[in-house]
């Protein structure tokens, strides 16, 4: 995976980010074999202070390191603006990171900001942009989406980081409930609205509550998301099974673009498809899941 396009592409696609500490190679070697869409390895909050400097030192080794690596390697620096945040990103440079991760992130004048000191370091380094996920996880992140503001290229990916979220709210951290369906609803929307890839939702934290991550993930699904940020590789099956493609959507998509296509019905403004009246809009959303499946396919294929 060389260019920017491909990264992108498999941003898009992918529906399971397991975190791992970057001060940890063991547990980054172990990760970087999971069956993890992408890899996320974490120089913010799972790090120490005493320990960022050896945290930079294994994301400096991914491109020659041991074990081999994923098709998609993140990395999550510190927040813009804090000492770290340069030297994070040119280690993840030398290393090859695919992508980063800004946590902290607000909508807005940041994001022009985050996209100019990127571009400055990743000159300085001979390297081509590096794909960005926004990690909202703040009351000013949630109200920023409401903004309409254009976000730089270079993000292709927005996700919902609820423990810090709450915190900010100076609340204790809620699986559920209005302030939780509010900041998820909002980055649904704002997703649609910047032509992004469905966000990620935030991790479930009860690692032993399997029936609790199926439903968190289901409920995710259905308000809009496209996968979700893991903690423990043991969440990766359930979240690639609960965000990954279903024959019965496919099979209803494909049913309503045939019947939208066959020549006797062309011309209509709508048609009959057994019990549902369909429209252009009916059949757009039909062709959105085919392209969906067939991208989601084609990175499984990659990864294979």
């Amino acid at each position: 995976m060389t260019s920017t396009r491909e990264v992108t592409e498999a941003l898009r696609a992918a529906r399971s980010f397991l975190f791992v500490p970057g001060d940890r190679p063991e547990r980054v070697g172990r990760a970087l074999t999971s069956e993890a869409d992408a890899v996320i390895i974490d120089l913010e909050d799972a790090v120490r202070a005493d320990r960022k400097q050896a945290a930079r030192s294994v994301v400096r080794t991914l491109r020659t390191g041991p074990g081999g690596r994923p098709p998609l390697v993140l990395v999550r620096v510190n927040a813009f603006g804090s000492p770290e945040f340069a030297d994070d990103v040119a280690a993840s440079l030398e290393g090859g990171a695919a992508a980063l991760m800004i946590p902290k992130f607000v909508p807005g004048r940041q994001a022009d900001q985050v996209d100019e000191a990127l571009s400055a370091i990743e000159q300085a380094h001979g390297e081509s942009t590096a794909p960005v996920v926004g990690l909202i996880e703040s009351a000013a992140g949630v109200l920023g989406l409401s903004s309409q503001v254009t976000l730089p290229a270079r993000f292709s990916r927005l996700a919902f980081g609820a423990a810090d979220y709450y915190a900010d709210l100076r609340l204790s951290y809620q699986p559920s409930g209005t302030h939780t369906e509010l900041a998820m609803t909002t980055l649904v929307v704002a997703s649609a609205a910047q032509g992004l890839a469905a966000p990620l939702a935030s991790p479930h934290f009860a690692l032993d509550d399997a029936a609790g991550l199926v439903a968190a993930s289901r409920h995710a699904r259905d308000l809009g998301f496209g996968g979700a940020l893991c903690i423990h590789p043991a969440q990766l099956h359930t979240v690639n099974e609960q965000f990954g493609p279903h024959e019965a959507q496919r099979l209803w998509a494909q049913h309503v673009a045939d019947a939208w296509d066959d020549p006797a019905n062309r011309g209509r403004g709508a048609i009959r498809v057994d019990d549902q009246l369909v429209d252009e809009a009916i059949v757009r959303r039909a062709r959105q899941i085919l392209r969906e499946l067939e991208i989601a396919e084609a990175n499984e294929e990659g990864q294979a």
